[in-house]
């Protein structure tokens, strides 16, 4: 199953989404692409979660 979100990159910067999805790479399929990032996971409910936690993830980043 594969769930894509918008993603500002005004707010999220292309290299730290890129970052993200390095270190989440063992958890699940991500891609960035025209804006739409997509997370591949069997369960829609942990594909959410997987999302929230790149929002938290990003917001870490983007603050340090």
């Amino acid at each position: 199953m594969n769930k894509s979100f918008e993603v500002d990159k005004y707010f999220y910067p292309v290299d730290l989404i890129s970052i993200w999805i390095d270190d989440f790479s063992e958890i699940s399929t991500i891609s960035f692409s025209n804006n739409l990032l997509t997370i591949e996971w069997n369960n829609e409910d942990e594909i959410n979660n997987i999302f929230n936690e790149f929002i938290n993830y990003i917001t870490w980043l983007i603050n340090e």
